[in-house]
């Protein structure tokens, strides 16, 4: 049986606080849909973060809708999960409606067996009985819990072609940089499926094949397709653009075996200029020379330009560079749009405050957390522990009170949430 199938993550459509930097998300987005509509992929797979948040504006819920609704109308179904960004601990999430009007398929349905087990179900494809399951993410990388309690025996049983869809970071794929993330070891995941379609990592893996742009998936059915665009500053230095996967090749019926090929699609909307500039022992003035110059021979028409302007300064404050002028001139000149960080940029005037360049909030404070945990000391918990709880503290008060619910049983339930989490109970039960 011949099967083709795309596998898209990651493209956090409203991301950019830019309107410019907005639009080219949703380009990327309407390119992966038609290139996946003139590849006549039989469906395609969304492995987490459709949306940058669980409630977006509604311009990106209805350009999201409209692009959907394209493979409908060419008979492609979309199976997918949620990611930690358009997960909704409420079930508020946007990603509802979408499942309601039968654009999107949320292969994560399970339930909890009475050993506190988690059964997922799987949903069939009709067209080529491709049978697909997996696990949704949550805030904090939390889904880590519902991957311990996994029953994934009964998965690995299960007979027809499988593929499982998921969204957190595996531990034996870590890259360097991700080194604060939190992740789960790759031993959590079922066996015995044909493919294993990875989210939240915003890097292709294997790294080789966004270099090679095609390989033979081998005993490694892990893929990681990354963003679809790159979704903020550090990204855009880094990656440039985004892309997606499609998946090729043949399925043995009698043995299930398979041989499949992954194909890297490049998305490429804008040209990015990275500039970085090294400001060390250097006064204002002499910065200012510097970059005038660079900037007056680069072409920067119709391109995107990052500056990045960091080191110690020998003389002067880090505002003495004027970012506006140096992005309005730019822009005079024809550039798309222009970024600036000067983050890392110091004086010898002040003392160096310490920040995480290239980080998002979510990082940020996951990192925070680490830190302080590391350091809190209580009987009987481990600093792991005592980190988780302070992650399901915060996932219970971002909990809003559901349709219809009066404001005393919205408290009884926080109530009775902390008193799990810091394991309470009643003196009556002889505690």
């Amino acid at each position: 049986m011949k099967i083709k199938f795309a596998h898209i993550s990651d493209c956090h459509l409203g991301a950019w606080r830019n309107d410019q930097l907005n639009y080219l998300s949703y380009e990327a987005f309407e390119k992966a849909i038609q290139k996946s509509i003139e590849e006549r992929v039989d469906f395609v797979i969304i492995s987490g973060d459709l949306y940058d948040v669980s409630n977006p504006k509604v311009e990106v819920i209805d350009f999201a809708t409209k692009n959907l609704y394209k493979l409908k109308e060419e008979g492609i179904p979309v199976y997918g999960i949620m990611g930690s960004h358009d997960f909704s601990p409420s079930d508020k999430s946007m990603i509802r409606p979408l499942i309601s009007a039968k654009l999107f398929t949320n292969v994560s349905q399970g339930e909890k067996s009475d050993d506190n087990k988690l059964n997922l179900f799987f949903k069939e494809d009709e067209q080529t009985g491709i049978k697909l399951t997996g696990i949704r993410a949550r805030k904090r990388s939390l889904e880590r819990e519902d991957f311990e309690k996994l029953n994934r025996l009964t998965l690995e049983k299960e007979k027809s072609p499988k593929i499982f869809v998921f969204h957190t970071m595996l531990s034996e794929l870590k890259p360097k940089e991700y080194k604060d993330m939190k992740d789960t070891p790759s031993s959590y995941l079922p066996k015995n499926f044909i493919y294993y379609a990875g989210g939240h990592i915003h890097k292709t893996l294997p790294e080789k094949l966004r270099e090679k742009k095609e390989m033979q998936l081998g005993e490694n059915k892990v893929v990681y397709p990354g963003c679809l665009s790159p979704v903020n500053f550090k990204e855009l230095e880094e990656f440039n653009y985004g892309g997606f996967c499609i998946v090729s090749g043949i399925i043995e019926d009698e043995n299930k075996k398979s041989d499949l090929i992954v194909q890297y699609i490049p998305i490429k909307t804008k040209d990015v200029i990275t500039l970085t500039f090294n400001c060390d022992n250097k006064s204002i003035p002499q910065v200012k020379i510097i970059i005038k110059k660079k900037l007056e021979d680069t072409n920067v028409n119709d391109k995107i330009i990052t500056i990045r302007i960091e080191g110690e300064l020998s003389s002067g404050k880090s505002y003495d560079i004027n970012s506006s002028e140096i992005i309005q001139s730019l822009k005079k000149r024809g550039a798309y749009e222009v970024l600036i960080n000067k983050n890392a940029l110091k004086s010898k005037e002040y003392l160096p405050i310490r920040v995480h360049v290239g980080k998002t909030n979510e990082e940020i404070e996951n990192i925070l957390i680490h830190e302080h945990s590391q350091k809190i000391k209580i009987k009987d918990l481990s600093s792991d522990l005592i980190e988780n709880k302070i992650h399901k503290v915060l996932e219970i008060l971002g909990k809003e009170r559901s349709e219809g619910a009066k404001v005393i049983e919205y408290e009884n339930e926080l109530i009775q949430n902390f008193e799990d989490i810091f394991e309470i109970k009643d003196e009556e039960e002889g505690v």
